[in-house]
């Protein structure tokens, strides 16, 4: 489940990414927004993947 909810976490963001760039080279005022948006979505997304392995990392026991 959890890598569903990445997987479309980091597809929505992509495509705010992508729809912000197309509003911003059309000049509307909210490409920067949406621009933003998916740059902030996509770095949850990765902050959330290093934290985790991170953890795994840990737990897994040193020979």
């Amino acid at each position: 489940m959890a890598l569903v909810l990445r997987v479309v976490s980091a597809g929505l963001g992509i495509l705010f990414v992508v729809a912000g760039v197309a509003d911003v080279v059309r000049r509307t005022p909210w490409g920067l927004v949406g621009v933003i948006g998916g740059a902030l979505i996509l770095l949850g997304v990765v902050i959330e993947l290093r934290r985790e392995r991170r953890e795994r990392r840990v737990e897994r026991p040193h020979d």
